[in-house]
């Protein structure tokens, strides 16, 4: 953890709970990991200042915590990811409310308050439980004639809104269950995995090399399987296992009903981090979701990071092609969303690249399901341009050996016979540049990559040996939205980024698509870099890095033949971004006097390097935007608690002078700046780092 993201990370703890809780959460992060009496000793609290924090602090998962199994002591550390997290709880908001709406928004905004918590307290919160002689039990609206409820309205009850809302957060992935390892660091959870898996597969001793590779495999699949919530013994789960004691399962209300023994439900592979809630209210009748009352939910970071990358390339699509393709490629995303659980690979995403083959596996999706998602918005025939055939001439673009056989073969017609001369040379040069006529006629067979071009060409020219007669109408149709779909598929898969992988129909498997979200996101790296290099240092800075990317390590002499520049104006350049840290400079020396005058200087772009030293600017940054705010809030605290006092909301122009109004007015105004120069900051390490 850096130096500015540990302060920034300080600064939003200390904003959001307060002295007390931030003092325990620095001595975390200074110091690393503690345990209570190294807690007492740091931060000069009483033992019930320390557990209050501490309570807090793990409630809202900002720490950490570890048993060991030598001596039974306990050790915390801090959780600098789920701080930065608290920057982005606005935006996790808005997401939800564009998506499901403002019920919904408000479930994840009293979750993100809460850290995590059960149904039944959510459901409480709610007012929707009340205590009865068997247990808890949901309150039922007094329903009168004609469907209205007690209170005279035709609105749906709260308990559906309520449940159906948590039901699709569940499925969306937006809302996770808490596992016992979310609150462990990643080191423990592998030493606990270890330890299980060298248990569990009688693992003792040295052990062989078939054994360790096995051994690694196993710690990484169950990584992933406490990840995604689930212990990893099946794919299954009953209502006894929220019955076991785990150290994440709060206690049993008072009179809290039992729940059955086996729903015999089977969890969705492409929803997994639903739990019994969504389960059961999708499946079973009898097993209402609010009856799990003991169900551990939390807000699914990671989830709302995939959200934030397909809105990025969506908007990378708007720019650099067409609204009406990025349309098409939101649809195709958000098809993909759903089987997508994490933006990493290394932390368990399902996209992964084969670089044997060059070719994307994951989840896919066909053109028809876009396609019937796309019949019900707007024409897309805007655009892509269809012009009439008749108005089409070819022969500019066609190779001369065809027109020049054309017009041979036409000529044969009208002779009757053709030059034994012409033929011969003809020929030859077949040998020596291949038949053009063959590569045309079997390329798109013979080439892996450009398949869906003999697709595309199949369907314009109507080959029924390929496929159904009804399928190469809608295709052949320009006004067909398959046709204006399967178009704007196949100019994103043949745009430089390749933002789609096209994979062609074979026996009963439709064509589908692909992303290749590991290689977008380095693009969107790529970019978001290049953007900062031509703003601080102009496009001829760019030129140079282009070159250094291409040729590798240069000297001067090099750069300034391959940039086209005067040796003065690049030296000026490579000084400066040198001394900020873009580049960097290798010295070879000729000799063992290492001499300047006998030294090569070579200069060398490094991405990754460059990468980290602009995210740990836009830390900085971040951190002394926070700072000026708390700063510009205490000049007017006195203000600001005037303004919010309950008499005063809503009748400030009544009760507060013009001095105030004008101080009230200034502040927010630097508030609202400062907030949205922070916000864009926090897109840019998005990119940068959760990509």
């Amino acid at each position: 953890m850096s130096q500015y993201a540990t302060e920034l990370c300080l600064l939003l703890v200390d904003d959001v709970y307060g002295e007390l809780t931030s003092r325990a959460f620095s001595a975390l992060v200074c110091y690393g990991r503690l345990s209570i009496a190294g807690l007492l000793h740091y931060t000069g609290l009483t033992p019930r200042q320390v557990k209050h924090s501490l309570a807090v602090l793990i409630q809202q998962h900002l720490a950490l915590w570890y048993t060991s199994s030598d001596n039974d002591a306990t050790y915390y550390e801090a959780n600098w990811t789920s701080a930065y997290a608290l920057l982005r709880s606005g935006k996790f908001v808005r997401i939800v409310e564009e998506r499901l709406g403002s019920f919904a928004g408000g479930i994840v905004s009293n979750m993100l308050l809460s850290g995590h918590a059960s149904t039944g307290d959510l459901a409480q919160a709610y007012n929707l439980l009340h205590h009865t002689d068997n247990g808890v039990a949901l309150k039922e609206p007094a329903v009168l004639t004609n469907g209205h409820t007690s209170n005279g309205d035709l609105k749906p009850h709260p308990a559906e809104s309520f449940h159906s809302s948590l039901h699709t957060l569940l499925d969306r992935g937006f809302l996770s269950s808490v596992h016992e390892s979310y609150f462990r660091s990643d080191a423990d959870n592998r030493s606990e995995a270890e330890a299980l898996i060298r248990r569990l597969k009688n693992f003792d001793g040295e052990l062989k090399t078939d054994q360790k590779r096995e051994l690694a495999e196993a710690i990484e699949k169950r990584l992933l399987d406490w990840k995604l919530g689930s212990d990893g013994a099946d794919d299954t789960f009953t209502a006894t296992a929220f019955e076991k004691p785990t150290k994440s399962r709060k206690r049993k209300w008072k009179g809290e009903p039992d729940l059955p023994e086996d729903t015999g439900k089977r969890r969705r592979s492409d929803v997994p981090n639903i739990k019994l809630v969504a389960s059961s209210f999708e499946d079973d009748e009898s097993l209402s979701p609010h009856q799990d009352t003991g169900a551990i939910l939390r807000v699914n970071y990671d989830k709302f990071a995939v959200v934030a990358r397909n809105e990025k390339l969506v908007g990378l699509v708007e720019e650099r092609i067409s609204q009406a393709a990025s349309r098409v490629y939101a649809e195709v995303l958000q098809h993909l969303e759903k089987n997508t659980a994490f933006c990493d690979p290394s932390k368990g995403n399902d996209d992964t690249t084969c670089e044997k083959n060059n070719v994307v596996s994951g989840p896919k999706v066909s053109t028809t399901e876009i396609a019937s998602a796309m019949a019900k918005l707007e024409d897309l025939a805007g655009g892509i341009g269809i012009a009439d055939p008749s108005m089409i001439n070819l022969d500019p673009i066609i190779h001369p050996k065809k027109r020049r056989r054309k017009s041979d073969t036409n000529r044969s017609h009208l002779d009757g016979e053709t030059s034994a001369t012409e033929s011969e040379n003809d020929s030859e040069t077949d040998q020596q540049n291949g038949d053009i006529n063959d590569v045309d006629n079997d390329s798109d067979q013979a080439n892996d990559d450009d398949e869906y071009k003999s697709e595309l060409k199949t369907a314009k020219d109507g080959d029924t040996k390929q496929q159904p007669p009804t399928t190469i109408s809608s295709l052949s149709d320009p006004q067909s939205c398959l046709f204006q779909t399967r178009q704007n598929l196949f100019l994103l898969a043949e745009h430089p980024y390749n933002f789609l992988n096209f994979s062609r129909r074979s026996g009963s498997t439709p064509e589908s698509w692909t992303v290749n979200f590991p290689a977008l996101a380095h693009q969107l790296r790529s970019i978001e870099l290049e953007n900062i290099i031509i703003e601080r240092y102009g496009v001829e800075a760019l030129r140079i890095i282009h070159i250094l990317q291409d040729k590798g390590k240069l000297d001067e002499k090099a750069i300034a033949s391959f940039t086209l520049m005067d040796q003065k104006t690049m030296r000026s350049i490579l000084t400066t971004m040198h001394e900020a840290g873009h580049l960097d400079l290798q010295e070879v020396p000729r000799d063992n006097a290492r001499q300047p005058a006998r030294t090569i200087f070579l200069w060398f772009f490094d991405p990754e390097r460059c990468r980290q030293k602009v995210l740990e600017e836009t830390y900085k940054t971040m951190a002394r935007c926070m700072q000026r705010a708390k700063t510009e809030r205490e000049a007017v605290q006195s203000v600001i608690d005037k303004a919010s006092r309950t008499d005063v909301v809503g009748k400030e122009d009544e009760l507060l002078c013009l001095d105030e109004r004008t101080a009230l007015a200034a502040w927010r105004a630097k508030e609202e700046r400062l907030l949205g120069e922070i916000g864009r900051l926090d897109d840019l390490v998005a990119v940068l780092r959760d990509f």
